[in-house]
């Protein structure tokens, strides 16, 4: 018997080094990737009698060293396409696509040759991870056209702009100096504009350049993704997505992940009717001519935000108590001359202070921390593993504003997971669930938007802390935090109905704005139909990137704060944690990032926490004095929270 396996495993790890070698002569046509390391004249000894010994020898030596060349092959060829949008880069990125698929085909087919003994956990976790194929499981046809519908979509949001010169109809007409991109300038002009009429028209026109015209696309993209999840043995996409949630080995299923979204969200709901109710009442005084109802939705363009999903753009006029400091110190920022470079080093100043890992010198001289000229890029921020040797980078238009500062922190935070994880084998390398790597930024960025460590930096004057700037810095955070959770929330709701079939592709938008009202208490300023498609104004709509991730993540981090404040020795309220300087807290924090995604993440969370739970409390606390005063204050002016929905609303 032993005989007959060494054989087995002889030949199929000859077989995978041969494929290694076309694998390496493909890649090495885009970006050389050198596999002479790897390719050996004879194969690894095997003297071991145990299955699960011999798999974890493949996993090892064949399917982890060729898996990293591919995903890095892969990585490159993604990256040059983001800061350089051409039809060639975009080619290459199909190609290599097509290879990654492919090798992921191959691999798994190899795994499936093992006999596996289930009493290895580990083991049972990569065999999972490494034979359910994604859109791998497609032909190749689907997973080219796929790919180009990605692509195509990624492209239609991230070369869109609006032409502020309304008179011109055709946007290929606009002069250059006519021309806004979304970032930094209609997102800038959102924010701290108040011409009504203006703002109504770039919301609008912003939807036309983006959504609009990938509506066919998005159909089709539906259809594809729905036939992957099947061969997969999910029952459409959206069951494939959650799977990152479930974890079947604990017995938290699929039921258990939806039961508890919702439960998420029904703890949060009251807080987010005081504010939207607050804030409605400051826009109605604001904009008396925009037919605002005491009982109604809020008109999308009004809220500084492009999709309503941070509402920090109205802070200046409806702070709680404007004679106190505001939090915002995007002012004191530019007085002080701050550079993007100066941002950035700033947050990895903050990683180290707690013992994380600095960021090695490839990040600083390979990412793409501004907008370049000369070409058109994907501005939206996003952090990158390269899968070698500690290579990541962050690409980022950045504009000097506290709001890019704390983007900065969320994005660095991606990095340091990735430093954290890199000697995990690569199934493993990514966060515990997707809600965690969006997490750890956001983590760091509460203690860093502290009033106390704005203080210690030199961007407020003092720390002194009274009740009214306290109040002041929980409102500003509620403004980016609670409001994004609803938005956070619908985004896959709603991708879930259209790939459940519940949404049909004749109620694609009108399906969205089911939702927006329902959730967000939005209402779009202009009147919309089918022929549109608003969701596709959002970039992971566009893009295919699953996002309950973000709402997760909004919870969890103010579980993941207290638990590194308690760590740090904090007392007091927990709004005032700063956990700079300590230590303990970073070593917690990066124990359970070390980990990937090896072990549940239930069991990860526990670690930190003392939870299995994702559980609101925490972050309901951390707000628990602002609840106190909305309320107070609605109950004054006789605002009732919430909204009805009227045929008008369009």
């Amino acid at each position: 018997m032993v005989s007959k396996l060494k054989m087995d495993i002889r030949i199929n790890l000859g077989s995978a080094w041969t494929f290694l070698v076309l694998v390496g002569l493909c890649s090495a046509r885009f970006h050389q990737v050198d596999i002479s390391n790897l390719v050996q004249d004879t194969e690894p000894e095997l003297n071991h009698t145990d299955m699960n010994t011999y798999v974890k020898t493949w996993l090892t030596q064949v399917y982890n060293p060729a898996a990293q060349l591919v995903t890095q092959a892969d990585s490159e060829t993604q990256w040059d396409y983001n800061v350089n949008i051409t039809d060639d880069n975009q080619e290459a990125t199909l190609l290599v696509s097509a290879q990654s698929a492919n090798f992921t085909r191959v691999m798994a087919t190899q795994l499936k040759k093992f006999d596996l003994n289930a009493s290895d956990a580990t083991i049972k976790r990569l065999h999972k991870k490494i034979t359910e194929l994604g859109i791998a499981a497609l032909p190749d046809d689907d997973i080219r056209e796929i790919n180009k519908i990605i692509a195509d979509m990624t492209a239609v949001f991230s070369t869109a702009g609006v032409c502020m010169n309304e008179a011109i109809t055709d946007p290929k007409a606009c002069p250059k100096a006519d021309f806004m991109p979304l970032d930094p300038n209609i997102t800038n002009f959102l924010r701290e504009s108040r011409d009504t009429r203006k703002l109504r028209y770039i919301w609008k026109a912003w939807r036309d350049a983006t959504g609009a015209k990938m509506r066919k696309n998005f159909i089709r993209y539906v259809a594809i993704k729905n036939k992957a999840a099947k061969l997969n043995g999910y029952a459409d996409s959206g069951v494939s997505w959650r799977a990152n949630y479930a974890e079947p080995a604990l017995n938290y299923t699929d039921t258990d992940v939806l039961r508890d979204l919702e439960g998420l969200w029904q703890q949060i709901r009251p807080l987010y009717m005081d504010l939207h109710a607050y804030v409605r009442r400051k826009l109605m005084e604001k904009y008396p001519t925009e037919n605002i109802r005491k009982d109604g939705p809020i008109p999308g363009h009004l809220l500084g935000n492009m999709w309503g999903q941070s509402w920090e753009g109205v802070l200046n006029f409806t702070q709680l108590f404007p004679d106190k400091p505001k939090i915002d110190v995007t002012d004191e920022m530019k007085r002080q001359n701050y550079t993007v470079d100066r941002m950035f080093r700033l947050s990895e100043q903050f990683q180290t202070n707690i013992g994380l890992k600095p960021m090695p010198p490839v990040f600083w001289n390979a990412s793409m921390f501004e907008r370049p000229e000369g070409r058109e890029v994907v501005c939206h921020a996003s952090a990158w593993d390269f899968y070698r040797n500690s290579e990541v980078r962050i690409k980022m238009c950045t504009d000097i504003n506290m709001q890019d500062l704390i983007t900065i922190h969320h994005e660095m935070g991606h990095i340091q997971y990735f430093l954290q994880y890199e000697n995990q084998l690569m199934p493993f390398r990514e966060g515990a669930n997707s809600g965690f790597h969006e997490a750890v930024g956001d983590t760091l960025a509460l203690s860093v938007s502290t009033p106390r460590h704005l203080a210690s930096i030199g961007l407020l004057k003092d720390d002194k802390s009274d009740p009214e700037t306290d109040l002041n810095f929980m409102y500003s955070t509620a403004l980016e935090k609670i409001v994004f959770l609803p938005f956070g929330y619908i985004m896959d709701r709603y991708r879930y109905d259209v790939f459940s079939g519940k949404i049909t592709s004749d109620r694609l938008n009108a399906g969205w704005w089911d939702y927006v009202k329902k959730y967000q208490g939005i209402a779009p300023p202009v009147e919309r139909s089918e022929k549109d498609f608003d969701p596709g104004s959002k970039y992971h709509i566009a893009a295919d990137v699953e996002y309950m991730r973000y709402f997760v993540s909004f919870v969890i981090q103010f579980q993941l704060h207290k638990a590194l404040c308690n760590a740090s020795g904090h007392t007091g309220p927990l709004y005032q944690c700063d956990i700079n300087g300590s230590k303990a807290a970073g070593k917690l924090l990066g124990d359970m990032l070390s980990l990937g995604s090896s072990q549940p993440w239930p069991i990860a969370f526990e670690a930190v926490t003392g939870t299995r739970k994702m559980d609101a409390g925490a972050l309901l606390e951390f707000f628990e004095p602002l609840t106190r005063h909305l309320q107070a204050i609605n109950a004054k002016n006789g605002d009732r929270p919430g909204w009805t929905i009227h045929k008008d609303d369009f």
